[in-house]
């Protein structure tokens, strides 16, 4: 009887994964330039292209935004007007694979990576130093390229930024039989499928991440969805994701010395109620980084700008004002 219950589990398993792999296939049939919305623009940056919108006035200081995790620059949408009415030029763009940027070849989406796109993308768009705010996932390659080319960033704005700070570089692990097969990529791809880019799941993950569940709309999780249409786009989420998950302490933003040498002013700006990066983790890298701010938002949690987009807005002119 249990070996019976086990191979029906099994069966069932392959099914799901089956119709989720079939999905995809169906879903994903479209080119960056084709499902993009037509607002943006693509800019050669290291070895993509990178998809960008812009905002407010050309000649205004430049703002560069860095997103999250699931996210693109078109989950900005409650903020970027704000900004721009702040005295900004706003430049968000969309991290690979992340959004409708073009994927690296290499599939490399290491932190130095995404720093060096960053800062091609500055090049490309010939600013001086920008401010350069990256939230969550975004805030580790934005703090990277303002560690790796101080030159080219004014300051450094974290929001509930996914740092991982390790005191040294972790030793190498296999992670058993879990990481062994995640490490195949038809396979990752099907899991994938089934539980991360599968829209039946889109807003309980969403949930997962905020404090205030109530703004989790269909119309909210529709924006996240858009480029859910790209050809690949869910393999390439695979491959990000064993990178990410292997992040070592290499980068130099993982380390916390590399704070206390900081030489661009840091603004930190978290969520009270943030439970995926907590504000203690912000407390720490303001103690690491000299002259550090924190601004401390009530009552949201890890993705502020849209749990309470009039207070984060408002919170965020003030830093902007500030010389």
């Amino acid at each position: 009887m249990a070996l019976r219950l086990v191979g029906a589990a099994l069966l069932c398993l392959l099914l799901l994964l089956g119709l989720s792999w079939a999905r995809m296939l169906w879903v994903e049939d479209r080119s960056p330039r084709r499902a993009a919305p037509v607002q943006g623009r693509w800019l050669r940056a290291h070895d993509v292209e990178l998809y960008v919108q812009e905002f407010g006035d050309p000649a205004a200081p430049p703002l560069v935004l860095t997103h999250g995790t699931g996210a693109w620059s078109g989950t900005w949408d409650q903020n970027v007007q704000a900004m721009a009415a702040a005295g900004y030029r706003v430049i968000a763009v969309d991290l690979p694979p992340f959004g409708f940027s073009t994927r690296p070849a290499s599939r490399d989406y290491s932190r130095g990576a995404q720093a060096r796109r960053i800062a091609g993308l500055i090049d490309a768009l010939n600013l001086g130093p920008v401010t350069l705010l990256g939230h969550s996932y975004g805030g580790g390659p934005a703090a990277e390229a303002a560690m790796l080319q101080p030159d080219r960033v004014r300051r450094l704005i974290l929001v509930d930024a996914a740092i991982g700070l390790r005191e040294s570089p972790a030793p190498a692990e296999s992670g058993g039989v879990a990481a062994g097969l995640f490490g195949i990529r038809p396979l990752r791809t099907a899991l994938v499928a089934t539980v991360g880019t599968q829209p039946l799941f889109s807003e309980f993950w969403l949930r997962k991440f905020v404090a205030r569940k109530e703004v989790v709309t269909p119309s909210r999780t529709a924006i996240y969805r858009q480029p859910f249409v790209l050809h690949g786009f869910t393999a390439s989420l695979g491959d990000w994701a064993v990178q990410f998950a292997g992040e070592s302490g290499k980068s130099l933003s993982e380390r916390p010395e590399s704070y206390r040498k900081l030489s661009v002013p840091l603004t930190l700006v978290w969520g009270q109620d943030d439970s995926i990066t907590p504000l203690s983790q912000a407390q720490t890298l303001q103690r690491l980084a000299p002259g550090a701010t924190l601004v401390v938002l009530p009552g949201v949690g890890h993705i502020p700008q849209i749990e309470d987009p009039t207070l984060f807005n408002l919170r965020l002119a003030d830093v902007l004002k500030q010389p």
